[in-house]
């Protein structure tokens, strides 16, 4: 009996253990597929998305632009008029802290002083506002952004007439009326309405006062493309010559030169035969001239445009056209509303470039064919620079019977010019990037399966650098590094938002993924599922038999 009993024992040993070993494999498979497996799966297979400061972005979209501007005025009254001056310096500090805007504030700090010998030795003896204007801009050195405002008597001999006067400088000379001086530096040296509506544009919410400068202008871009092109429709009856290389080295580039900050321009020009305006003048007979409407020409662009040729560049364009009417239609004059004939005998077409029609003289029945003509690049040099001026955003300023501007030097920009466009493109630019890494973080936060590299982050980790770095500086009233610091912001935010990278991913969604991996975990899932579900029956059979 106790060899039988010794025996049922060994029988059920090697059952059991015949019983355990496929046990250990399963739980072994199944803590492979689980606890190692599916980790190395979800981390390989999960989606890479770097770190991004959505709180930073959050904050520099709401926040208020704080833009500093600093004045220096300079008192070449009498001392008898001491009295009147503490009412000015009132009435102007008053005036300048009133208005300001929501988003967008704009606030002035004033140092007064008092006329030197010196400057007031040259106020005596100058002879014209120019050489006023030249002796004082010799005398100081005004940097960007800053202006200098003299005020002298009301009976001062070269403002008879007029109350103010804008020099080529950051020099202005004005009598002494606070109010009137108060809206001098508002409306011309600062220009805060198209500063607060460029502001607002950019930033996404659409001011209710229609802007013919921004509607007019290109939005910001680190470069331009400069294309010149001469139309001769009939080369074989006129035979147009022009130097546009000299007339770019004589009239354009200096006016680039001193935009070298401000943006890069390329210039390229080309000749075009047999190619004209689709244009239907009507005949005049008081004159025997041709008239067209300026509200009728730019419908003629689209035609022209197919044939002016392709640019591998990625800045914008904008097109000069001189166009050569056909002598059938010479001399061709554009009209405005009232029929009468346009001064520069062109139009602007806004974004885009602007037209100028360059009568020659006609044929006649005596002369050989093709007629050659010279064409006047000086004259059209001169309107299509007043073009790109536009068309980059100088503000359209016209001089009026109370204040008198001064006519830029051979560059064709004067240095508070230059300054206002450096203060718009500046705010522009960071209403503008703050807007573009919002719109960026809010699109990213929606689609998680977007990938965020390393190097596009660093782009967005630049950018909100770039933008509080602008804001300081602004702050500041240093208006030199605050437009070089919204330059990175909005070239580092644009570079993030159009990279490629972020739409491969983007018609990626989960529903695919799990069409893709389903076919390939179910055959393997099923067995191990199986297998672990005989595991706890074991495990639970063995722990019955324990408690029996």
């Amino acid at each position: 009996m106790a060899g039988k009993k010794h025996k049922g024992k060994d029988e059920n040993k090697e059952l059991n253990d015949d019983t355990r070993s496929p046990m250990y494999a399963a739980i072994a498979v199944a803590f492979v597929a689980i606890f190692i497996g599916v980790p190395i799966w979800w981390f390989s297979t999960t989606t890479y998305r770097a770190f991004l400061p959505y709180q930073e972005i959050q904050d520099l979209a709401v926040a208020k632009t704080n833009c500093l501007i600093s004045l220096t005025i300079v008192s070449c009254l009498a001392s008898t008029d001491e009295q009147d001056l503490e009412k000015f310096k009132a009435e102007l500090m008053l005036s300048l802290q009133s208005g300001q805007g929501i988003r967008l504030k704009i606030q002035y700090t004033v140092d007064w002083q008092t006329c030197t010998t010196q400057e007031q030795s040259v106020f005596e003896s100058s002879t014209s506002l120019t050489e006023l204007d030249s002796s004082i801009n010799t005398a100081r050195d005004v940097p960007h952004g800053h202006s200098v405002i003299y005020i002298v008597h009301q009976d001062y001999k070269h403002l008879s007439s007029a109350n103010s006067f804008i020099g080529r400088g950051r020099i202005t000379v004005a009598k002494m009326k606070g109010l009137d001086v108060a809206d001098l530096i508002k409306t011309r040296l600062v220009n805060e309405d198209a500063l607060g509506r460029a502001y607002l544009n950019s930033a996404g919410a659409r001011s209710h006062q229609a802007d013919a400068d921004s509607m007019r202008s290109l939005l910001s871009t680190p470069g331009y493309e400069l294309s010149f092109s001469l139309l001769n429709p009939q080369p074989e009856v006129l035979n147009a010559e022009w130097d546009i290389a000299q007339a770019v080295k004589a009239y354009l580039n200096p006016f680039l030169g001193k935009l070298s900050e401000f943006a890069e321009f390329t210039v390229n020009s080309q000749v075009l035969y047999f190619t004209g305006l689709s244009i239907k003048p009507k005949h005049n007979e008081e004159d025997d001239s041709y008239r067209v409407s300026q509200n009728a020409l730019p419908l003629v662009i689209n035609p022209v445009e197919a044939k002016l040729g392709s640019h591998v560049s990625t800045n914008p364009s904008l097109n000069f056209l001189l166009y050569i009417p056909r002598p059938r239609h010479l001399p061709l004059y554009i009209t405005d509303s009232k029929g009468e004939p346009v001064s520069t005998n062109a139009f602007l077409s806004p974004r885009w470039g602007g037209v100028l029609v360059h009568n020659v003289p006609r044929p006649s029945e005596n002369d050989t064919l093709p007629l050659t003509v010279e064409i006047d690049t000086k004259h059209s040099m001169e309107v299509f620079l007043a073009q790109l001026r536009l068309l980059i955003g100088v503000p359209q300023q016209a001089a009026s019977d109370q204040t008198l501007l001064a006519p830029p030097d051979h560059t064709g920009l004067t240095n508070w010019e230059y300054d206002v466009l450096l203060r718009g493109r500046t705010v522009e630019n960071l209403a503008t990037s703050a807007t573009t890494l919002l719109s960026l973080s809010q699109l990213l936060k929606q689609i998680e399966n977007i990938v965020i590299r390393d190097d596009i982050a660093d782009q967005v980790y630049q950018a909100v650098s770039s933008i509080q770095e602008g804001h300081s500086y602004l702050s500041e009233g240093n208006l030199y590094r605050a437009f070089h610091a919204s330059k990175r912001a909005i070239a580092a935010s644009e570079k993030a938002f159009f990279d490629p990278s972020l739409l491969e991913l983007l018609y990626f969604p989960d529903d695919q993924k799990f069409a893709i991996y389903i076919p390939l975990f179910v055959p393997v899932g099923i067995p191990v599922a199986t297998s672990l579900w005989k595991v706890m029956k074991w495990m639970r059979a063995k722990r019955k038999d324990k408690q029996d």
